[in-house]
């Protein structure tokens, strides 16, 4: 009874509102998806926007106590068309979105979403160690939590680095203050770790207090587990949780009352040479904070004129720097930017902060600039099997070479029924491609007609769209896990940036049939694990872009491979690294106190040994010099509790070894 007093209360409010023909509206419910239940306050972003008279809309509204929201924005001009973009984030911090258009006669739009409520992953958390291999070298080794980068150095010399773990040489000795930022505000990860670090003199004796610390979510949220990751020795530790509480452990487990943010301390004590030394961190228990400095933007056009005013949570104070999608740029919070001709455009929108957290937000709007009469619908469902696909993404990308702008590209995130909508495409020749987001799902990016290659893709022709465009997703063949790895670089030179993760990397194997893929990351790298020895072959798919087939043989000598790929005009061409590891073993597995690493090396690196627990945290780390020839490497792993662990060994030469290790 109660279901059905609450749909007859949805339909009364759908009936009232599609009377109000000057509104533009939206509605729907919130559930948890595993549940059911409905999520009760919860925020709902709408943003509602049009070319045609220059209209734009922006709120956030809550749901009620049965998770039901609305909104609704007057229209002066029922003549007015756009687009409504519902949205929201889940518990993972991931964007759920849906997308409308909105033309005469229809104003009203339904959209439900079924999302997780549990306790979200802890923030990010930038941090890292340091050591001297030389008196004026210092290798830095990467400890963050919670991203895989990007990462940006600063060491207090005017240089710089987006390694993840550089070898840093300075020409003079002195003190540094060495900065890593990691993350971006895009991906809701953003942070930032400073330290002071003497180079170039003696430290005798010294130590060097750090610990690393990460929470259960799933099973004890409000439990946290300390790692002692302290340089140069200890001979005593004391730690203050920052509740009152104290311990005298090495790697202590503490549980915490209540949510909030503690400053905890760890002392470490050497007797012989004496050194004392301290470090505090913030330790975040509960869910993270909401991005601090979110903004977004309005605009009005007036034919190839358009008026843009950046916007502020609070209306703090911040830069504001545009790009407008058509090469040119500028700055300030209200700007005006003329457009050379009608058409669409990705502008985007990049505030700092003016206080000292300097905190960045970017945002980016497609807006339609110009005469509409040339602007089309396209819409279509993907799916995986007989499913929907419910967690990816589809892209248009423009073939028709006789247009004056810039080849049309758009992205739509597919909503929970596998639909997706281009609200504003211009006439001319296109093909449709879609990317499951889950890779190891067992399904493959394909394009519309239902292949692979976009050689081979459908091309439709806008001007008489023919919807739906349906896309069911290619499956891939399994394939057989082992300890063997490729991983690689998409050099960017010659290819926009934009489109770098774009790309997907398909893997085929020695039959021909491809057996997965990775999208590649913003920064062009790609990674493949826990291969079986064999044959395979990448090819990375682009769009509009030939590739070559690149091949890679992995065995128990050569058990992992990087591969660096170069995009030069219109193609991506590949070129395997030398071999730098001849062979490589590790035993004994199960370990009980010390593991013992044999390499046979073709040339000298620098390599960091690292043991991850099943959560991704740092248990162990080793730094280690590996010259030509062979090489016997020993692990201390008789802190480690009973469990399965990842041994990851790598540098900045390309070295990547992954194996699973059991104490």
């Amino acid at each position: 009874m109660k279901k059905i007093i609450l749909l007859l209360i949805t339909i009364f409010a759908a009936v009232s509102i599609m009377a109000q023909q000057n509104y533009v509206s939206v509605y729907g419910h919130v559930t948890d998806s595993a549940t059911g239940n409905p999520v009760v306050n919860y925020a709902v972003n709408i943003d509602i926007d049009s070319a045609t008279y220059g209209f734009s809309y922006h709120n956030i509204t809550y749901t009620d106590v049965s998770g039901f929201y609305a909104d609704s924005a007057y229209l002066a001009n029922t003549n007015t068309t756009g687009l409504v973009t519902v949205s929201l984030r889940d518990c993972r911090q991931e964007l759920k979105l849906a997308n409308f258009a909105f033309y005469p006669g229809q104003h009203t739009f339904f959209q439900d979403f079924a999302i997780c409520t549990g306790t979200p992953p802890p923030p990010c958390h930038a941090d890292y160690l340091f050591g001297f291999p030389q008196p004026l070298e210092v290798q830095f080794t990467n400890i963050s939590a919670g991203s895989n980068g990007p990462w940006q150095w600063s060491f207090d010399d005017g240089t710089t680095s987006t390694l993840r773990d550089p070898l840093h040489a300075y020409a003079l000795p002195g003190l540094y203050h060495v900065s890593l930022t990691m993350g971006d505000s895009m991906s809701g990860c953003f942070d930032f770790e400073s330290k002071a670090i003497q180079v170039g003199d003696s430290t005798g004796g010294g130590c060097h207090a750090e610990f690393t610390w990460y929470t259960d979510s799933t099973l004890l949220p409000n439990t946290v587990y300390f790692n002692d990751q302290s340089v140069g020795g200890g001979d005593s530790w004391f730690w203050d949780f920052g509740d009152s509480t104290f311990s005298s452990d090495q790697n202590p487990t503490h549980t915490y009352a209540q949510n909030g943010v503690y400053h905890v301390c760890l002392t470490i004590t050497k007797n012989s040479p004496p050194c004392q030394d301290v470090i505090c961190k913030d330790v975040y228990i509960g869910p993270p904070p909401p991005p601090p400095c979110e903004s977004w933007f309005t605009h009005m056009n007036n034919w190839l004129t358009v008026s843009f005013e950046g916007h502020m949570q609070m209306n703090e104070p911040a830069t504001y720097d545009w790009t407008f999608g058509d090469g040119g740029t500028g700055t300030g919070k209200n700007i005006d930017h003329q457009f050379a001709s009608p058409g669409i455009y990705n502008v985007t929108l990049m505030t700092i902060s003016l206080d000292s957290s300097q905190c960045t937000w970017i945002s980016t709007q497609q807006i339609f600039v110009g005469d509409s009469n040339n602007i089309n619908q396209v819409y279509g469902q993907v799916f995986e099997g007989n499913f929907p696909l419910n967690f990816g993404m589809v892209m248009i990308f423009g073939v028709d070479t006789t247009q004056t702008n810039p080849p049309y590209f758009a992205q739509s995130y597919i909503d929970s029924a596998g639909i997706y909508v281009f609200p504003y495409v211009p006439v001319g020749d296109y093909i449709i491609w879609a990317v499951p987001f889950d890779s190891t799902g067992g399904y493959l990016p394909t394009y519309y007609g239902d292949v692979l290659y976009w050689q081979q893709a459908t091309v439709i022709h806008i001007g008489q769209p023919q919807n739906p465009y349906n896309i069911h997703l290619l499956h891939c063949n399994n394939m057989a896990s082992g300890t063997g790895g490729i991983n690689g670089q998409v050099n960017t030179t010659g290819l926009k940036l934009t489109m770098v993760d774009k790309i997907s990397m398909l893997l085929t194997d020695d039959q021909g049939q491809t057996i997965g893929f990775r999208k590649v990351d913003p920064s062009g790298s790609f990674d493949f694990g826990d291969m079986a020895y064999g044959t395979y072959y990448l090819k990375p798919e682009l769009p509009n872009t030939s590739s070559d087939l690149v091949t890679v043989v992995l065995s128990a000598a050569n058990p992992t491979a990087n591969v660096v790929m170069t995009f030069t005009g219109g193609n991506i061409l590949g070129v395997s690294e030398p071999v730098l590891v001849e062979s490589f073993t590790s035993y004994p597995n199960p370990v009980k106190d010390v593991l013992n690493l044999n390499f046979n090396m073709n040339s000298s690196v620098n390599a960091v040994a690292e043991i991850y627990s099943v959560t991704g945290q740092v248990s162990v780390h080793k730094t280690v010099t590996l010259t030509k020839g062979t090489n016997r490497v020993q692990m201390d792993v008789s802190m480690l509790s009973s469990g399965i662990y990842l041994l990851k060994i790598t540098s900045p030469d390309g070295v990547k070894i992954i194996q699973k290790l059991v104490k």
